[in-house]
């Protein structure tokens, strides 16, 4: 009865036709919604349609959900649920192979980087070496109209050994510790130390200003790279791009270095 009920009244019964009824009611265009969200017009539609394959699936479907209803009047953490109970479970796999892939590329590329910068040590080391021993073989006698030897033989001049460079260890931070300072307005979701949820998953506001701190690790995804601005430990992050499509960060102890300025 219930259903009939529905029907007549014309209530959507699936999360994408009453997130589209919520936006015409309020007579919102996906292009606003897509300016304050920086959510592409094209995943707005793909939400409106129910169509999971044109979403990236995992963290950011979710995200995309709970700040579509937010800017529509509707409860986001209610109308997430929903939306993730009618996706398949396939759709669910295929997220998360998504989001597994995402994680395995950042960490190749700062291996990458990390390997890149011992190589360039190593050359420099090799440079120095080199100079050091080609001013050391110039520096001693070439035996050319060398005068006659004194009838008594002076002691033997020693050259004082070259000191070598001294090594700095580098040094692992206890911890870290980012704040967060979008220059507009941004979608940023924010997990530490592997917990299972995030501790900010939401557009920030350009000018708004959140600091957090990790034991051993944070992974940050950002919507929009141009207009985001950040610092770990108190030195400015580097700039993550100037496109329009997400980026992630998986920041450690170790590596944190590589995503800031030098």
């Amino acid at each position: 009865m219930s259903s009939e009920t529905d029907a007549q009244v014309g209530t959507p019964t699936d999360v994408g036709s009453r997130l589209r009824a919520a936006r015409e009611s309020k007579q919102i265009s996906l292009r606003e919604i897509a300016t304050k969200t920086k959510i592409s017009i094209d995943a707005l539609e793909a939400l409106e349609e129910n169509d999971v394959a044109r979403l990236p699936g995992g963290i950011f479907t979710r995200a995309f959900v709970r700040s579509y209803a937010a800017e529509v009047g509707l409860d986001p953490e209610q109308t997430m649920g929903e939306f993730m109970a009618q996706v398949p479970s396939e759709a669910v796999s295929e997220a998360t192979e998504y989001d597994n892939r995402s994680y395995e590329h950042d960490v190749f590329q700062s291996q990458q980087r990390m390997a890149g910068t011992v190589l360039k040590i190593a050359l420099v080391g090799l440079l120095v070496a080199g100079a050091l021993l080609y001013f050391g073989l110039r520096a001693g006698p070439t035996g050319t109209d060398a005068p006659e030897a004194p009838t008594t033989a002076a002691a033997p001049q020693v050259e004082p050994p070259v000191p070598a460079a001294p090594v700095v260890a580098e040094v692992v931070p206890q911890g870290l510790t980012i704040v967060l300072r979008p220059r507009e307005d941004c979608w940023v979701s924010l997990t530490l130390d592997s917990e299972p949820e995030p501790v900010i998953e939401r557009t920030m506001r350009a000018g708004e200003r959140l600091s957090y701190e990790a034991d051993n690790e944070i992974d940050l995804i950002v919507g929009n790279p141009s207009a985001f601005a950040f610092t770990i430990n108190q030195r400015d992050g580097r700039p993550l791009g100037e496109s329009g499509d997400a980026v992630t960060l998986h920041i450690t102890r170790q590596n944190y270095r590589s995503w800031v300025e030098p």
